[in-house]
């Protein structure tokens, strides 16, 4: 489905939503990269000192050479440490692929060894794996992205993936846990404001792909811990009564309307492996951080 169409369906709703995969041009990347490196954005934190602390493990859990495979790579820091000799092959996929090729530039000086094929994908889709010979295959899910589906969307994108990983190979995952409100709310709200400012990037992208002219400063972000629905909710308000048209649909918002742009579900550890075990994987592994905020899955 394209984004006109994704923005034609969502926005005709009666709960205006738009797919956060969409912030992620250029622009949106680049914010994100200064979100997750926030003093309150502690997922980014948290995953990386479980990864770090798994980095010795790895040759221990897979024999042989290795390809690993990141969906939704970005800036790709966080799979530099687990990289040792067995690694050959690394597919980083992504759906901004200007902003990892910029990234991948930094790895291919530091690990000149190793082919890297960087693809571009909405994962959200069914999508094909190059070929990658004689190699184990690890694939890479991090930064709690499993949290960003509407509406239980995660349980067909995990059946999809089963379907697209062989039974032979391994997912690590993150998954952010429910946790207390001030600290979800204050990791969605930094005080630099950077949250806020890739979710209104999302008006500069409708605009430049769309031919709309909305002004950004008739929005403002809005977001906060929804603790019966167990996750993060992020929206862009309409500050004033206004109009657009997307194709030939015309789209009115109301002064004090808001549109869904941010969603991030957060789990229990059993909540979690319920969820893997009925989209058909098993869990073979878990991992905490410190103060037990985030986890760290392998499936298989």
């Amino acid at each position: 489905m394209t984004f006109k169409k994704d923005l034609i369906i969502g926005l005709s709703k009666k709960n205006k939503r738009i797919p956060s995969k969409y912030h992620y041009d250029l622009q949106g990347s680049k914010y994100f990269e200064k979100i997750t490196k926030q003093k309150e954005y502690y997922p980014t934190r948290k995953e990386k000192e479980i990864l770090k602390k798994i980095s010795k493990e790895i040759p221990k859990l897979f024999n042989g050479k290795l390809s690993y495979v990141e969906l939704g790579s970005g800036a790709i820091d966080k799979i530099k440490l687990l990289i040792n000799k067995d690694v050959k092959y690394y597919v980083p996929l992504d759906i901004s692929l200007d902003y990892v090729r910029k990234s991948v530039k930094k790895l291919k000086k530091q690990y000149p060894k190793i082919k890297i094929k960087p693809k571009k994908i909405d994962y959200s889709k069914q999508f094909k794996i190059p070929n990658l010979k004689e190699t184990t295959k690890v694939y890479f899910f991090l930064g709690s992205s499993i949290g960003n589906f509407y509406n239980k969307e995660e349980i067909n994108f995990l059946k999809k993936l089963r379907k697209s990983i062989s039974k032979n190979n391994y997912l690590f995952i993150g998954v952010d846990l429910i946790k207390n409100k001030t600290t979800l709310d204050k990791a969605y709200n930094d005080k630099k404001g950077y949250t806020a400012k890739f979710s209104l990037n999302l008006i500069n992208i409708i605009n430049r792909t769309q031919k709309t002219n909305l002004n950004i400063k008739d929005f403002y972000y809005h977001g906060f811990y929804n603790t019966k629905l167990k996750c993060i909710q992020g929206f862009l308000v309409s500050k004033i009564n206004q109009n657009f048209k997307i194709g030939n649909k015309r789209f009115f918002l109301k002064k004090s309307e808001r549109i869904l742009v941010e969603i991030s579900n957060k789990f229990t550890i059993q909540s979690f492996k319920r969820l893997a075990s009925n989209t058909g994987w098993t869990t073979e592994r878990v991992w905490l951080d410190n103060q037990k905020y985030y986890s760290l899955f392998l499936l298989k």
